[in-house]
């Protein structure tokens, strides 16, 4: 018995409690009360008062203790206590005397929500988030200056963008709303507006120009790590969205892998001709960027003025697969990949009833038109720097388009379908070598060939042409078929001086080759029979020009006036073939003369 009771007895609990105040008896709240042996600093217990300055400790230890009483802006207090097992309960009222001290210095570092630049405007992006931006368009659409419209154009002030950059590089050219309507914005730091931009890096300070671009800064946290975001939705009548966003921003290699999948008419890509064509005009080394070869016949419908996601019934699936890769300090390699397949649908139900006199009918039409369309498109752009003044560019693109369009309009429930398929098929080449021989003259040497065909196959299953055609009893449907081959070859020499004074001499000696090519058969059939193909309505044609030219350009700067002379010689080669040859080969010589005037920063 006495052997077990050993522990309880050497093991009782001793109460420290009492009242901490300060000089005028008030309670001091929240005070810090710590227990310690006399010799050592390891805390044997703690606690800390009431908001009545009241407090209790309860030890099981016995000897010479220390209790520090601290409280802020009071001078620490340490009393000395021994605890022996004959004590059960220990009282101790303190008084705290006030203390004095000093605060370190505290330096506030204040970030400026907008920087101004000579030729760049920045703007830290956390001053302008609202909480409810998703992609990189929701942002921009609060930055001061920018404008974006319901297609996803994004102008500064009245002016499109050049292109959008990310950490200086450029994925999409002026199909930048690829990136813009599907980046997540969370990783973008900061937003730079690059006033006088120059496409190309050797151009900067020489040429006059006044386009913009956009730079978007990532984080660091958002640098050199893979990263990105996936949406999912589903809802009534199968509605779908489906977005997923991979990517990696690193100083060697950027990838960015995007796919959109939905049906509630939302238009992931904006115009992808912009991608596919991007037209710059009046920009050095940008012969060809106006040749395309364009489709005979189109089926459309006239959408009402609504927002477009509304109007637009799609179906869409679209992969983007893109990188850049610094292969060393002077070799840089831009790979695109771009796949969309999309389905639109239009419905259009109307019914008109007129009175005219004594005579009433009424007209109804029920039209649905139906769009199916497989684009394929790749990019392969290299850029070699020879040395800090020398630069090699090669671009090189295909595209892929089919796209089958097909109508049924009942009027008055007589029945009419058309059907037109249609091909697109490019090649691009461009080659540009740039040399800055002095500080402020450059020399670009470009080379360009584009050929792309755009075939139909267009048929309708009723005979409108009575008036056209005689003896064409038992005709009940037509087709057509056409094949448009456009073939393009450029060559151009620019040379660009920048004189100390401001002035800006320009010359350009170039040859611009184009032919096209159009083969297309009239066919009346009857049922499935072909009965007759007019010739009268066939086409064997082709058309020919070649453009030898010498331009000069003269820009005479005084203060915020400018006057731009220019003088333009053209020996053009001319030839269509049709059943005979016709040649023309006229000269034109073309001056002009103009001004600019830039009253202030805001006014030209």
């Amino acid at each position: 018995m006495f052997l077990l009771l050993m522990p309880i007895v050497g093991h009782t609990q001793v109460i420290l409690k009492g009242i901490v105040k300060n000089k005028n008896s008030l309670p001091i709240s929240y005070a810090n009360i710590l227990l310690r042996k006399d010799t050592a600093q390891v805390i044997l217990s703690y606690t800390y008062t009431t908001i009545t300055g009241e407090f209790e400790l309860k030890t099981n230890k016995t000897g010479k203790f220390n209790i520090i009483f601290s409280a802020l802006g009071f001078k620490s207090k340490t009393v000395a206590i021994e605890i022996t097992n004959k004590k059960q309960e220990v009282n101790l009222n303190v008084i705290l005397t006030p203390k004095t001290f000093e605060l370190n210095e505290v330096i506030v570092h204040a970030s400026k929500p907008i920087t101004v630049k000579k030729d760049a405007i920045v703007f830290n992006v956390k001053s302008f988030l609202k909480g409810n931006e998703q992609v990189i368009e929701d942002l921009l659409k609060n930055i001061p200056g920018l404008n974006v419209d319901g297609d996803g154009v994004i102008k500064v002030g009245n002016q499109e963008v050049e292109k959008v950059m990310v950490d200086g590089d450029d994925l999409f050219e002026r199909g930048y709303k690829i990136l813009t309507k599907n980046m997540p914005v969370n990783p973008i730091e900061k937003v730079e507006i690059l006033k006088r931009y120059s496409n190309n890096k050797l151009l900067k300070g020489i040429e006059q120009s006044d386009k913009v671009a956009l730079n978007l800064i990532l984080k660091e946290e958002a640098k050199r790590v893979w990263f990105g975001n996936m949406e999912q939705g589903y809802g009534n009548n199968n509605f779908y969205d489906f977005k997923v966003n991979l990517m990696n921003f690193g100083k060697i290699n950027k990838y960015y892998f995007l796919t959109n999948f939905n049906n509630i008419g939302y238009n992931a890509t904006g115009d992808v001709n912009h991608l596919i064509r991007p037209f710059r005009f009046n920009e050095p080394a940008s012969i060809g960027d106006s040749e395309s070869a364009n489709a005979l016949l189109n089926l459309g419908a006239f959408v009402p003025n609504f927002k477009a996601s509304r109007t637009n019934f799609n179906n869409a699936e679209l992969v983007s697969l893109n990188a850049i890769f610094t292969l060393s300090k002077k070799i840089k390699v831009k790979i695109l990949g771009f796949f969309n397949w999309d389905e639109n649908d239009f419905f259009r139900n109307s019914s008109q009833t007129y009175n005219i006199n004594e005579t009433t009918f009424t007209n109804t039409e029920d039209y649905i038109l139906r769009k199916k369309k497989n684009l394929g498109f790749g990019e392969l752009d290299v850029t070699y720097d020879i040395s800090k003044t020398k630069m090699f560019e090669i671009t090189s693109k295909y595209n892929n388009q089919n796209e089958n369009s097909s109508s049924t309009l009942i009027f008055n429930e007589e029945q009419t379908n058309e059907n037109l398929k249609s091909e697109n098929v490019l090649l691009d080449q461009k080659i540009t070598f740039t040399n800055k021989f002095k500080p402020t003259k450059v020399l670009l040497l470009t080379g360009r060939y584009i050929n792309e065909k755009t075939p139909q196959n267009y048929t309708i299953n009723q005979f409108f042409y009575q008036d056209l055609f005689i003896n064409t009893n038992g005709i009940n449907n037509v087709s057509q078929t056409s094949k448009n081959n456009m073939q393009f070859a450029g060559f151009e020499a620019h040379l660009m001086d920048r004189k100390n004074n401001g002035n800006l001499l320009e010359l350009k000696f170039g040859n611009q080759f184009r032919k096209d090519k159009l083969l297309s058969t009239l066919l009346l059939q009857e049922n499935n029979i072909v009965s007759e193909t007019p010739t009268e309505y066939n086409n064997s044609t082709i058309y020919s020009t070649n453009n030898l030219y010498l331009k000069s350009k003269y820009r005479l700067k005084f203060n915020s006036i400018a006057f731009v002379s220019k003088l333009d010689f053209h020996q053009l080669f001319n030839q269509l073939k049709l059943n005979n040859t016709t040649k023309q080969q006229p000269f034109f010589i073309n001056p002009s003369i103009g001004f600019d005037w830039e009253i202030n920063k805001k006014i030209k």
